[in-house]
């Protein structure tokens, strides 16, 4: 099957779906993972709510639940499938083709978000496959994610834009009193705050990583998805990981128009992320995030990279930072680059790969109350991060 035949083979989750292949003209694929959240309807109802695009679009929506799912989950579950199914047979939206999936028993190790969303982002690299369209989109979402009257305009502009492969999407909370209490809301906006705190605060170290990593705010191309080996099937944090490793295959295009409105409801489903921030901030009051003064000391650390070509730059390199990553670890990884590029832009792009997003998030999270550089509440580190970025002239 051209391009997903190696992938396939190695890192297919389950097997194929749907038998019947796609339209032709299908340009553009949604993949919706689902687990006991009737919201999917209205999510649905706000996609056939768009504007009109020339392309041909499908929905697929993974609903799901694993070996460990309470029987009345499972049970509702069921009952959302049956509806879905309902309405693609009375082909009930006029805007896409609605395609459910039930995915039932998967393995406690497996069962999550990440397993979800690989399975529907599977589904539709196979059908793209099999209408040989490598270039076509697969447009990540969540059940309980309203989209805006121009998200399909916006992703098949996307969609048209030869020159990149993933694709990020502005959003904003869903901040509405009449559907979610006083209490969500603010702790919504404290996350929604440090999201764009720590976004910010990596464009300010000028790396490539400085995206937005919410798994209902992206998308791929198909060939794409398959060179990366697929979405991971972590039970949270799959997004990140993901857009991380595209990041490194070339960078990722930002839609800038706000199209994507997140859930800020309380939730259990998964151990960090929106739903369980928001429910910690409801139940401690505040919110707490990395340090601000990391992220200058990490600043210090990537405006030395041009010179670690050719000069010995260690001295200037933060105390903090040679210490977390070792003297002689630090050394190996520099001789490596050295050796393997043949220019400039070659050898930042491999200290960029070798010190990326991860390493980020690793050196912040060494850093505890008892540290040298605490916590900080968010509101105090956002104001820091404005002071140290100058104002547009």
């Amino acid at each position: 099957m051209n391009f997903i035949s190696s992938y396939l083979t190695r890192y297919k989750a389950l097997p194929q779906y749907f038998a019947e292949a796609p339209d032709k003209d299908v340009n553009i694929i949604v993949s919706i993972p689902c687990y006991d959240d009737e919201c999917v309807f209205e999510t649905l109802q706000s996609l056939e709510d768009t504007h009109p695009v020339q392309s041909k679009v499908e929905v697929i929506v993974v609903v799901n639940d694993g070996a460990a799912t309470p029987s009345d989950v499972i049970a509702r579950n069921r009952k959302i499938f049956s509806r879905l199914q309902q309405q693609a047979d009375e082909m009930h939206y006029r805007k896409f083709r609605l395609l459910p999936m039930l995915v039932e028993g998967t393995p406690r190790k497996k069962a999550g978000v990440g397993f979800a969303r690989k399975a529907g982002m599977d589904e539709a690299a196979v059908r793209f496959a099999a209408i040989d369209r490598p270039e076509g989109l697969i447009v990540s979402l969540d059940a309980d994610t309203l989209v805006a009257s121009n998200y399909l305009q916006v992703a098949e502009k996307a969609y048209n834009n030869s020159a990149a492969q993933c694709f990020t999407f502005e959003f904003q909370h869903l901040y509405e009193p009449e559907r979610y209490s006083e209490a969500e809301i603010r702790a919504c906006r404290l996350y929604e705050l440090y999201l764009r705190y720590f976004r910010s605060a990596l464009k300010m170290l000028n790396v490539p990583y400085a995206i937005h990593s919410i798994g209902s705010c992206f998308a791929v191309r198909a060939e794409a998805y398959t060179k990366l080996g697929g979405m991971s099937m972590r039970q949270a944090g799959e997004d990140f990981y993901f857009l991380q490793k595209a990041v490194k295959m070339q960078p990722v295009c930002e839609m800038s128009e706000v199209i994507v409105f997140p859930s800020p409801r309380i939730s259990t489903r998964v151990p960090f992320g929106t739903g369980a921030s928001v429910r910690n901030i409801v139940a401690e009051g505040s919110y707490y995030v990395y340090n601000f003064e990391l992220f200058k000391l990490l600043k210090t650390f990537y405006d030395l990279f041009p010179s670690m070509e050719s000069a010995d730059v260690q001295s200037q390199i933060p105390s903090e930072i040679l210490h977390f990553i070792g003297s002689r670890p630090f050394n190996e990884a520099l001789t490596e680059c050295r050796k393997y590029t043949s220019s400039p832009k070659a050898f930042l792009k491999r200290m960029y790969d070798r010190f990326y997003a991860f390493f980020i998030v690793k050196f912040l999270n060494t850093f505890d109350k008892d540290s040298a550089y605490p916590p900080m509440d968010v509101l105090d580190a956002v104001r820091l991060l404005s002071d140290e970025i100058p104002s547009p002239e």
